[in-house]
């Protein structure tokens, strides 16, 4: 994963995520593909997600890489003249 213009291995953004107190939890979700007619097929994946809040359930907002993106990577911006 980049950050930053940086390459993080998932291990590394994952431990770093920990110790900025989240809970990595592993969850299943499913992509649908339509067939044709009224038939859909669910194609189920696994990915860990980053949860900071105890009653927060796991989604696909909040999967890690999209956590650690919010989380560490800063937004270049103007720099102050003086």
């Amino acid at each position: 994963m980049q950050i930053n213009g940086f390459e993080y291995s998932k291990e590394e953004v994952l431990e770093a995520l920990e110790r900025k107190g989240y809970r990595i939890v592993t969850a299943t979700f499913y992509n649908e593909e339509h067939i044709h007619g009224s038939t859909f097929i669910k194609h189920h994946y696994s990915t860990e997600c980053a949860i900071c809040i105890s009653d927060q359930t796991p989604n696909e907002a909040n999967e890690w890489h999209l956590i650690a993106k919010k989380e560490f990577e800063k937004k270049p911006g103007k720099p102050p003249l003086i």
